[in-house]
């Protein structure tokens, strides 16, 4: 039985731990397949951090505020992105062994203040953890089972934004690793700066509409930056994706929440942010393989497929919708349970 806070603090330290192993790695120039095992590890258990804090949120905010909670929760996140990855960009100019150890020393940093500043979560106070053993039991739930396959879908797609955008942006847009640094920077700046602005409109629709038409915008952006060649127009491509990132995160997460029981959330957001967790690390590597397996004309194959996935994504979403009530869509305001 784990708190919220517990999955939290093991998150971080997992990521300080496999990020400075692949800070050795890349130092001492291990063998690719190793690198990649450690970077696929890093990212799964890394993610782990975001269903625990889902699930906090959610027992702190009633259903028809959580996706102005989560909102929030992407702004102070992406913040630190638009800076993280221009910073990124010049320390790889220099050393990516030197780029890794400091995220893993900025991990451990985190960590430190989640433990002196961050309560227990009201699960963890009341008697209910979060046990990662119970989260498997949200499976019977049909519709949890749907949106959370549907997660590992979309996620598999978002997940392209990060290492595969970076090569291909290097190798075929013709860019710098510093005007790579810069490109990341726009999507996190667009977060920070329309973040709110984009959840007051999702928050007067449906989550399940917000989120189709988040994988729309995915969808056109991605199969854009596969045609796309030099700063502008794949910062074009960036913009349009980013579009769809603002609408799709917090209406998933807002979702994940409403559709859980009151008593068990923790399980129900840990089932869905599992599979969210596999979607983000599978991403990267299923991208590698597409860009290492397709050159030449044949280059835009891979942002095609993750347009693909993003679309069926969408269609899953819209058929959800069917299912589900206005509460849960966050329609209507309900008290926290």
């Amino acid at each position: 039985m784990w708190g919220c806070k517990r999955v939290m603090a093991l998150a971080l330290v997992c990521r300080a731990v496999f990020t400075a192993l692949l800070a050795a790695a890349v130092a001492g120039a291990w063998p690719v397949s190793v690198i990649v095992g450690l970077h696929v590890v890093a990212s799964f258990a890394g993610n782990l951090y975001g269903p625990a804090v889902r699930a906090w949120i959610a027992h702190e905010h009633p259903a028809g505020e959580r996706v102005r909670a989560y909102g929030a929760l992407r702004v102070a996140q992406n913040a630190a992105w638009a800076v993280g990855p221009a910073i990124g960009g010049f320390m790889a100019g220099w050393s990516y062994a030197l780029m890794f150890a400091a995220t893993s020393a900025l991990s451990l940093v985190c960590l430190g203040l989640l433990l002196g500043l961050v309560p227990a979560a009201p699960a963890a106070r009341s008697g209910e953890g979060f046990a990662w053993s119970g989260s498997l039991m949200a499976a019977r739930d049909p519709r949890c089972l749907e949106l959370a396959l549907l997660s590992l879908l979309i996620a598999c797609s978002m997940a392209q934004l990060v290492a595969p955008l970076s090569v291909h942006a290097t190798a075929h847009g013709g860019l710098t690793e510093t005007k790579v640094g810069f490109l990341f920077a726009v999507n996190g700046a667009l977060v920070v700066l329309f973040q709110q602005a984009a959840t007051r409109v999702v928050a007067r629709v449906a989550l399940t509409r917000a989120a189709a038409a988040g994988c729309l915008f995915y969808l056109a952006g991605w199969s854009w930056i596969g045609f796309a060649r030099g700063w502008w127009p794949l910062a074009l491509g960036m913009t349009v994706v980013t579009v769809g990132e603002i609408v799709v995160s917090p209406s998933i997460e807002a979702l994940a929440a409403n559709l859980a029981p009151a008593r068990l959330k923790g399980r129900y957001l840990g089932f869905q942010g599992l599979l969210q967790s596999l979607g983000q690390a599978l991403g990267p590597l299923l991208g590698g393989l597409g860009h290492q397996h397709f050159s030449g004309g044949l280059t835009p194959a891979p942002w095609l497929a993750a347009g693909a996935l993003a679309g069926a994504a969408g269609w899953g979403f819209w058929r959800l919708g069917r299912r589900i009530d206005s509460v849960e869509e966050g329609l209507v305001l309900q008290e926290v349970a």
